[in-house]
């Protein structure tokens, strides 16, 4: 009995011997297959380039109509606004019908006026003549007769211009235009010279840019870029007026660029890159930074592992942006796949 429990003891040594060298020869297996595998990542990689970039500044405008091709349509003389055919924000075609009016009872009354009196300074000038032609008036009496004919000749057709004649007349857009206000309502009394509406010619429009003296050197002939913020396609322009005194409340400068034939709304927001020179610097490709909450930075390939540089970056020039750090030009950095990596991370570079 006594044998049969050390011969049982005895296996059962044997057994928890065995289990114990099986769980730690796995163990030393497994460690070492951790060893052996570590993560890689698969990139494409593009060199930082040292070259001649612009130095261009952002600035903000609308989109104005050019002054030199706006028009107000003005009353011809006092009238009543009959009705309003259009509104600010129309475009309108030559000749198209914009403002209905009739005369003011006090324009139709100097219109009466100046036609009874071309009728008797006539009938004046008729007898003044046949006196004269009979000797019995003078040469100086004839003279004065013809100038006031002449005279009121010359005050009916002034009122004829201005359309005195007509009880109701219909105002029309002198060329294609887009109307850019509207200043009078039906129903209301108008001066002669008072402003109706005010036009734009379709198409001649510019954009007016809010320049901030410290953003750079402005000049006339600087290249801009210019794009809506609402979206469409970016306009080639150039700077034609560049202002020298800031406006009193918001201590900037005006500047004019035209947009050579296109046409965003009047008023609208634009966003404008002005070329305010150039300078030395470093570009990469833009999938090659990445922007996270550590910072942003690139990844350097040197010796199969990147490295993270953390940089500033500056304007974008395409598919290429400017950037500033610890980099050098000839540097390899990672462009596809740069977001999958981490700080000393294993890398291949896959065929370029």
């Amino acid at each position: 009995m006594t044998r049969n429990r050390i011969i049982a003891a005895v296996v059962a040594v044997l057994v928890v011997a065995g289990i114990a060298f099986l769980v730690l020869t796995r163990g030393h297996g497994d460690e070492d297959q951790s060893q052996d595998v570590s993560p890689t990542a698969l990139v494409t990689t593009a060199p930082v380039r040292s070259q001649e970039l612009q130095d261009i500044a952002t600035v903000y405008g609308v989109v104005q109509a050019d002054p030199a091709a706006t028009s107000t349509l003005a009353a011809p003389r006092a009238v009543i606004v009959t009705s309003v055919l259009v509104r600010s924000g129309q475009t309108v075609a030559a000749g198209q019908p914009l403002v209905v009016v009739a005369s003011a009872p006090g324009a139709a009354m100097a219109y009466h006026q100046a036609a009874d009196a071309e009728r008797a300074a006539t009938s004046d000038l008729a007898r003044v003549q046949r006196l004269f032609d009979a000797h019995l008036a003078a040469t100086d009496q004839l003279i004065a007769a013809k100038k006031t004919l002449a005279d009121a000749e010359a005050g009916l057709a002034a009122e004829q211009r201005q359309g005195g004649a007509l009880a109701s007349q219909t105002l029309r857009a002198p060329a294609a235009s887009v109307v850019t206000n509207v200043a009078a309502s039906p129903g209301d009394h108008v001066a002669q010279d008072a402003a109706l509406l005010s036009l734009a010619r379709e198409g001649a429009v510019s954009v007016r840019l809010g320049l901030e003296p410290g953003a750079g050197s402005f000049a006339v002939g600087q290249a801009v870029t210019i794009r809506p913020v609402n979206g469409g396609a970016p306009i080639a322009s150039r700077l034609i007026m560049v202002g020298r005194a800031a406006d009193q409340t918001t201590k900037s400068l005006d500047a004019v660029a035209p947009l050579n034939g296109a046409a965003p709304p009047i008023g609208s927001a634009v966003q404008a890159d002005v070329v305010t020179g150039a300078h030395q610097g470093l570009a990469v490709p833009r999938a090659a930074v990445v922007f996270d909450e550590t910072g942003d930075h690139v990844f350097v390939v040197e010796g199969g592992k990147a490295r993270r540089v953390f940089v500033t970056v500056g304007h974008d020039y395409g598919d290429q942006v400017e950037v500033k750090g610890a980099i050098a030009a000839g540097q390899a950095v990672a462009v596809q796949g740069a977001y999958e990596l981490e700080d000393g991370m294993a890398v291949k570079v896959a065929a370029q």
